[in-house]
């Protein structure tokens, strides 16, 4: 199976996500904040969806909560921050 290099960040608060969004945008990253689909959390209202070709663990962060890989229209877990 080949990487999508498309992921969705969730966080433990919004404003985590709000960070996060900006700093990619910084770094001349596509991202944009969405709505969490309720498939893959209830807890937090937005999360993250970008494109990332490869170094994924220099962009992790303690606001993160999991990060997903989208393939073919499902969520593949490639991330889980367990505090």
């Amino acid at each position: 199976m080949q990487p999508s290099n498309r992921y969705f960040a969730l966080f433990f608060t919004t404003t985590g996500a709000m960070k996060f969004n900006r700093f990619l945008k910084n770094q001349n990253i596509f991202a944009e904040l969405r709505p969490v689909p309720r498939k893959l959390s209830s807890s937090c209202a937005a999360g993250v969806e970008f494109v990332c070709g490869d170094g994924l663990s220099k962009l992790l962060n303690e606001d993160m909560a999991k990060i997903f890989e989208i393939y073919d229209n499902q969520y593949l877990l490639r991330y889980e921050n367990k505090p």
